[in-house]
């Protein structure tokens, strides 16, 4: 990472300039450090905005906010209480600050992101996603239309998120891991699964897609490169140690994680080894992201990506750069550090003026956040905006003419997508013999979802040939499209092959012709590479001819076993609230070092069951960076009342079995029809549906109670101390 200068933002300065608005009195801004250059202002507050967790921009400026009630609610409470909105906000005066806000629409279960287009909202709220129209400008959408659902969710924000318009004029979404049953409009089944994916659809709901899918619990925000690549957060790519990412997704992917492989194996198509990532952050809970555009900040940022990190309370700028036909972080840096942990960044995008804006959702969120221990809804959020100081000394930049160039061609390249004529398919491919193979590449990745493509046999044709010709990425791409419409002839099939023995071929291109060799169904031709010498290609052909044996995964009926949410534990009473503040003040600073020895001291036994830098048990959390996102009283309280919460994926469950056994433990891995329940991977038990009568959360920690009364004051306080140390980097 590199190093660079800070400058501490006392962002108090501007509630004076923000009292015309309303503020709250009570509310205070948070301190926050950005680059030297560069400078926070508060764009808006409570009472204007509470809670509010993603956004988007309208054509005149106006932000309109996914917004929460500040309240943790299981999918059983949402759908009755319905107490999410969407906000319209507007700055009237034009100084930055937005001073009118309007409800544009309520009554829904948790909105995660919202979209302006072509004058609807369309909005992805847990359960499936809408489009919303004000017909009167009044700010109050007038027509509500359920585009295409539904998705399965309990609560815990990993479910679906978005939506975001591709530069093709589809509208695409992300999906966690609850499963999804969607039907079109007839009531026709068109797709069910379990896994995670990024999905697609035209801007009327219909023809709805899979773009790749995998194992990973949350997707939650994806960006498109002017090549019409899309790159994305993500959290839970990998499940131990655990992994929240940055990807560059594929079409026709599959993702970790490699303790879900029974649901990879079955739902999907398999190429070979799962994909990768771009960045493994580590467990930092990514959420919101945005891909910088233009020069307004310089070159220096164009094409940056900027990632907020809800446990951590900061943002990230990631600076990529090639990897044969994907991509590598040159550079990666803390942008934003927040010092108050309860600063909960969730989303940030660009304004038209070149300014980001930060999305603070406040301290209210905890039954998703796998380090979140205290709901605190008294933290309401903000929205910040980060400027950069223009200076004397800055120099101009501009890009060169020959970029210029590629831009124009690009712009023109989606545009002609858009219209979706015969005559823009035919001014498309004119693209194709562009001398430049960036043009090329983009013209390439524009044909994928074009409608009917199989029915132009030449294009499927030139496109075998740039398989094995061109760049890596042009390769990889008219691989995609190949595959999508089933376009390799069974003469090609030789040629193909052979494109898998380039010496530069990387993993991601590897996929995509194994994924068009699986799609083409040329069953003959594939039998005879089996013999081939090279084992790259013998490999690809028994990969393939593996794949065509299965049975189509498309629409599947089968029974998946339907998982309660977990319990959010007990709620502290005010007697217990008084005993863990008085405890709080009582307490000595503490030795980090003497607290090391006591987390695996016997009388504590922490690292029994918890992991630190890879060091010691599963059944708990990993606490490798626990002190980069929890207070010393969210730790305290985890320790005298570890039943008042429970983090995500270690909350305790009961079943109750067809012979009349009960079994309790936490879910340690999840099949299509089972789950394995216990303490830990010895001593867990596998279940069926079959054999379970009824599951249901419980309550009551597997962490013992007691903990704290072996210890003395001053042993407690080195054990917290010690906690408090673990802020390692990513």
């Amino acid at each position: 990472m590199r190093s660079h200068s800070w400058i501490a933002m006392a962002v108090f300065v501007f509630l004076a300039s923000f009292a015309a608005t309303g503020v709250a009195a009570e509310f205070t801004p948070v301190a926050l450090k950005v680059p030297e250059g560069y400078h926070v202002e508060l764009a808006a507050a409570p009472p204007l905005v509470d809670y509010p967790i993603m956004a988007n921009l309208d054509d005149q400026g106006r932000l309109y906010v996914a917004a929460n009630s500040g309240e943790n609610l299981s999918r059983e409470d949402l759908e009755k209480q319905l107490p999410g909105f969407i906000q319209r906000l507007e700055d009237t005066d034009g100084d930055g600050q937005y001073d009118k806000s309007t409800v544009f629409v309520d009554q829904l279960t948790f909105p995660q992101g919202c979209l302006w287009h072509a004058g609807s909202l369309y909005v992805a709220s847990s359960g499936a996603l809408w489009k919303f129209t004000d017909n009167d400008d009044d700010g109050v959408a007038d027509q509500r239309e359920k585009l295409v659902g539904d998705f399965g969710y309990t609560g815990n924000a990993a479910d679906i998120h978005g939506p975001f318009l591709g530069p093709d004029g589809r509208i695409y979404w992300c999906d966690g891991r609850h499963g999804h049953e969607i039907a079109d409009k007839s009531g026709t089944l068109i797709s069910k699964g379990k896994a995670a994916r990024i999905f697609s659809c035209r801007t009327d709901g219909s023809d709805v897609q899979t773009f790749c899918t995998g194992g990973m619990d949350n997707p939650v925000e994806i960006v498109f490169t002017p090549e019409g690549e899309i790159l994305g957060t993500v959290n839970l790519f990998y499940g131990g140690p655990r992994g929240d990412c940055l990807v560059h997704w594929q079409y026709g992917g599959v993702y970790p994680r490699k303790d879900y492989s029974q649901i990879l194996e079955q739902e999907f198509t398999r190429t070979g080894d799962l994909l990768s990532e771009v960045v493994n952050f580590g467990h930092v809970a990514v959420s919101g992201l945005c891909r910088y555009e233009g020069d307004q900040w310089g070159s220096d940022n164009r094409g940056s990506i900027f990632i907020t990190q809800f446990n951590t309370g900061r943002i990230v700028r990631v600076k990529l750069g090639d990897a044969k036909d994907t991509y590598a972080a040159e550079e990666i840096e803390d942008f934003l550090v927040a010092e108050n942990h309860d600063f909960h960044p969730t989303d940030i995008l660009q304004d038209k003026d070149g300014s980001l804006l930060v999305i603070d959702t406040g301290g209210w969120f905890r039954i998703g956040c796998p380090q979140s221990e205290i709901a605190k809804p008294d933290v309401r959020g903000a929205i910040y905006r980060i400027r950069r100081q223009p200076t004397s000394d800055s120099p101009e930049t501009s890009p060169t003419a020959q970029a210029t160039q590629i831009a124009a061609a690009q712009s023109h390249i989606w545009k002609l997508r858009r219209q979706e004529s015969p005559e823009s398919l035919e001014e498309l491919i004119r693209y194709l013999g562009n001398e430049d193979p960036v043009v090329r590449q983009t013209a390439i990745r524009a044909l994928l979802d074009w409608p009917n493509l199989d029915t132009n046999p030449a294009l499927m044709t030139d496109l075998g040939h740039r398989v094995t010709s061109g760049t890596p990425a042009e390769r990889r791409v008219a691989a995609w499209v190949l595959a999508r419409w089933k376009g390799i002839a069974a003469n090609e099939i030789p040629a193909v092959l052979n494109a898998l023995t380039n010496d530069d071929i990387s993993l991601e291109e590897r996929h995509a012709i194994v994924l068009s060799l699986i799609m083409s169904g040329q069953r003959e031709e594939l039998n005879k590479a089996l013999l081939a010498q090279d084992e790259r290609v013998s490999n690809a052909a028994a990969i393939a001819l593996e794949q065509l044996r299965r049975p189509t995964v498309a629409i599947s009926d089968r029974h998946w076993l339907d998982i309660p949410a977990a319990s959010q534990g007990k709620k502290l009473a005010d007697s217990e609230k008084e005993q863990l503040l008085k405890l709080q003040a009582d307490l000595p600073q503490g030795n980090p070092s003497h607290g090391q020895k006591l987390f695996s001291d016997a009388r504590t036994a922490c690292n029994k069951c918890h992991q630190v830098k890879g060091n010691g048990g599963q059944v708990g959390p990993d606490l490798t960076t626990i002190g980069r996102s929890r207070s010393r009283l969210d730790l305290l309280e985890s320790i005298l009342f570890p039943s008042a919460t429970f983090a995500r994926g270690f909350a305790p469950y009961t079943v109750l079995t067809d012979d009349g056994k009960v079994v309790s433990g936490i879910i340690l891995g999840e099949g299509t029809d089972q789950i394995r329940l216990g303490i830990d991977k010895d001593q867990a038990v596998t279940l069926t549906s079959s054999q379970i009568e009824e599951i249901r959360a419980s309550d009551i920690s597997i962490m013992p109670k007691d903990l704290a009364k072996n210890l003395s004051n001053e042993e407690l306080a080195d054990l917290l101390a010690y906690l408090e140390s673990l802020a390692a980097a990513r």
